[in-house]
């Protein structure tokens, strides 16, 4: 819709219905497109992981059918959570680890070179 020029306050409460309007169809359709990811939400992620698995067609499909069986186990779930975070956390401590080692190197090469810079002081 073209852009409305403002020029009375009739003209103003009109703008605001027709923007409230929309706005109310712009959180409806949010709502749809919310409802349709709760409900295909595990499709795509098993899609994301085993391509070719939500189309059920050879190998791919009873690949998929297996992990979907497994995933509506709480022990599996429980599993892969598990083996999830622990995988995360190795990380994260190898980055730490890694990052701090960096910081460390290169405050000491800093140091070094300031110390090389500056000429001893003679007493």
């Amino acid at each position: 819709m073209p852009k409305v020029k403002i020029t009375n306050s009739s003209t103003l409460q009109s703008e605001i219905l027709r923007l409230k309007r929309k706005s109310r169809s712009l959180e409806n359709e949010l709502g749809d497109r919310v409802d349709y990811f709760k409900g295909n939400y595990g499709k795509m992620a098993l899609n994301s992981v085993i391509p070719g698995s939500a189309k059920h067609s050879g190998w791919m499909g009873i690949a998929g059918k297996v992990a979907k069986v497994a995933w509506q186990s709480s022990s599996a779930k429980s599993f892969a959570t598990n083996a999830l975070m622990t995988a995360l956390e190795f990380v994260g401590v190898r980055m730490g680890i890694n990052l701090f080692d960096k910081f460390r190197k290169s405050r000491s090469k800093k140091k070094k070179a300031k110390m090389a810079a500056t000429p001893p002081e003679e007493d």
